[in-house]
């Protein structure tokens, strides 16, 4: 009993040791003047408080940053000032280059800034730069589980290189970032990776990247104007050409506007309206290569349901925006007050003759709620209704953060019209995981007829299931020849409600990276699918590549195995590199080819991109993809402005499709000419 004391109390120390270390705290300053933005560090900076030490994530976790960092901090009128000061060894290059917005993830030097504005230890808007001034902001939700990178707000940066360091200087307005009312403590975290030795590395020590609850406090904020309200439209302007088998090929010119309107009544609630918006600025989805018989998923790119859609990442996903089609008008609110987070939605659609989908309403509404240190309890509304019919589910979720790496999660749906057991589902996840590695086992029954109903309003690509999944992935560094090996087992296996065994899904992964920046991938999978019959499918893969952890790279692979009882070979190329400082060419090339092949599903896709950036808010892009299966070439060149970043903007847009159709044998064309013009203007 006595060695159970003293066992207990030396867990107690511990324990309390992790959290004193783990909470930094730095007082911001407030100036006599503001600081010019420009990318060098001018004589105000040095009378605020700095941070120079970062601690890893990887490759040695808890070990010192190889590279000094010196972040400062200051606060004026209104406005955040962040400095950072990135040391680098003589001779040592930096990994950067200019793309668009919130495209910058890990593959490249970055600083990043994580502002914990409600202090929630849950959510974070998080801001990237690069050394040569590319932006990303994101927003982060359940304790760093979901990554939002659609989320735009207005902020900038400026940077400057030198032999010896890079200086990135950050402006963020209060204005542009939701926040808690009157708070003068926000959390906070400060980041730095180090492309060219694989290090990640955080001021105050996390378990994993962009673990809120972890971070450390920012005191001393003094906030402005905090009950004056925000009113800003955005009108928009376009002019349209097209020439297009859906209107008999004959030209067709039109111009078109409209109207989105954003409310902001404090701080932490913001309500945005639409009417008659346009999404023509958006590319088509890029061609995918899909074994399997079930729809693919794709992005949401439209801006309107960009901000606040993350609430929405549930595994059971009973809303996905991209059901909602042409608009007629909509609205929502977002925000968090208190312990309550939620966003509410409402969209009317046209009727889509072509698809015979009447004019719909579509309604969504989340709500979630902290308790504990980091978790949440959500629930989620979501409907879709017509003249003669309506569909619509409740759901009910939660996340469980039980430490610094234990999480237990779950949900419930159920649907209606139709029986209660056929038209819910539930699962319940067990996980440990951090950067180097990850376990969960995860059960799931889905009732019989759900899909039919969720999937007019969510994203469900099969029911009539009990389910068992668990994965497990390892992460070994070394210091020698060899960077990394990473090992990975995914295993998946599912029945019918009636007991029937319907799948399994079994993959084996091994990922091994050289100091010599070569990569060698191999993986094998054996799979089970009762549809119309038993099909029993297997692949092997290989993959070679180099510098496929940086930004500009090349890689190919072989996949070879049996699809349902076709055999077929797929051979893919994937690369990025930069011609010139200014241009970036990406190329991905996929021949599958099978054998025997009735239905002529054998295909060659092509698909090759190119982005010049005269500057970060000025740059062209070209977009072209090709797919022999129906003799399909997409094009979509794009001129690019923002002149108020980073809503207001100018596109000049050129859009061309066509294809073999296979029912009518005919080649359609469609050809499009679009110009648009989006202008922010404050009113309040």
């Amino acid at each position: 009993m006595k060695d159970f004391k003293c066992i207990l109390l030396i867990f107690i120390l511990l324990q309390s040791f992790s959290e004193i270390y783990a909470q930094q705290t730095y007082e911001v300053r407030t100036l006599v003047k503001p600081i010019e933005v420009d990318g060098f560090l001018e004589e105000q900076w040095f009378a605020t408080d700095s941070i120079s030490e970062l601690i890893q994530l990887e490759p040695d976790k808890g070990d010192k940053s190889t590279r000094k960092t010196v972040i400062r901090m200051a606060q004026f009128e209104g406005n955040f000032f962040f400095s950072f000061k990135c040391y680098i060894n003589p001779g040592e290059k930096i990994s950067a280059r200019i793309q668009q917005r919130d495209q910058l993830d890990d593959s490249e030097d970055i600083v990043a800034v994580m502002l914990d504005t409600y202090n929630d230890k849950r959510t974070s808007q998080l801001f990237l730069v690069n050394p040569i001034g590319t932006l990303t902001d994101s927003k982060v939700t359940d304790d760093g589980k979901e990554i939002d990178r659609l989320w735009d707000t207005e902020w900038d940066a400026k940077t400057s290189v030198t032999d010896n360091y890079w200086i990135v200087e950050i402006i963020i307005p209060f204005k542009s970032i939701q926040h808690a009312p009157n708070l003068s403590l926000w959390g906070a975290n400060f980041g730095r990776v180090i492309r060219l030795n694989q290090e990640t590395a955080w001021w105050a020590p996390v378990s994993e990247n962009f673990r809120v609850s972890q971070g450390g406090t920012i005191t001393g904020i003094q906030l402005d104007n905090e009950e004056k309200h925000k009113l800003t439209i955005f009108p928009y302007a376009t002019a349209r050409f097209s020439n297009s088998y859906l209107n008999g090929g004959e030209d067709e010119y039109k111009a078109d506007a409209g109207l989105d309107i954003k409310y902001q009544y404090r701080s932490n609630i913001v309500t945005n309206l639409t009417v008659n918006p346009d999404f023509a600025t958006v590319e088509g989805d890029k061609e995918q290569i899909n074994l399997s018989p079930w729809e693919l998923r794709f992005p949401e790119k439209r801006l309107f349901f960009q901000d606040g859609n993350e609430m929405f990442g549930t595994r059971i996903a009973t809303f996905y925006s991209r059901r909602i089609g042409d608009m007629k008008y909509g609205g929502k609110a977002i925000g968090k007050t208190g312990k309550y987070q939620f966003n509410a939605l409402f969209a009317k659609t046209k009727e889509n003759e072509i698809i015979g989908d009447p004019e719909s309403w579509f309604n969504a509404f989340r709500v979630k709620r902290d308790f504990l240190k980091s978790s949440t309890l959500g629930i989620t509304y979501a409907d879709k209704i017509t003249d003669t019919s309506y569909v619509r589910s409740f759901s009910a979720d939660y996340v469980l953060n039980l430490g610094e790496t234990w999480k237990l999660t779950g949900q419930f749906v159920t649907s209606a019209p139709g029986d209660f057991k056929s038209h819910s589902a539930w699962f319940v996840r067990f996980a440990k995981e951090n950067n180097i590695y990850h376990y969960h086992l995860r059960y799931t029954s889905i009732g019989s007829n759900f899909q039919e109903n969720v999937n007019q309003t969510g994203f469900i690509r099969d029911d009539d299931r009990h389910e068992l999944d668990s994965d497990i992935s390892y992460k070994f560094w070394f210091n020698k020849q060899i960077t990394y090996l990473n090992l990975a087992a995914y295993n998946n296996i599912f029945w019918s409600q009636e007991g029937e065994l319907r799948s399994w899904y079994l993959t084996y992964k091994a990922r091994i990276y050289l100091k010599n920046r070569f990569s060698f991938d191999a993986s094998y999978n054996n799979e089970y699918k009762l549809l119309d019959k038993d099909y029993y499918n297997h692949y092997y893969r290989t993959e070679i590549g180099y510098n496929t952890d940086e930004s500009v790279f090349i890689n190919a692979g072989f996949r070879t195995g049996k699809n349902f009882d076709r055999d077929f070979n797929l051979w893919q190329i994937n690369t990025k590199f930069q011609l010139f400082k200014k241009l970036t060419i990406t190329y991905e090339f996929n021949h599958l080819q099978y054998q025997p092949d009735p239905t002529s599903q054998s295909t060659t896709i092509n698909v090759l991109g190119a982005d010049y950036y005269f500057n970060k808010n000025l740059w062209l892009r070209v977009f072209t993809q090709m797919n022999s299966v129906d003799n399909k070439f997409y094009f979509y060149g794009l001129v690019g402005w923002r002149f108020k970043p980073p809503f207001g903007a100018a596109y000049l847009i050129v859009n061309s499709d066509e294809f073999d159709d296979v029912l009518t044998r005919e080649h359609l064309q469609t050809k499009i000419i679009f110009l648009k013009l989006t202008y922010p203007i404050s009113i309040l």
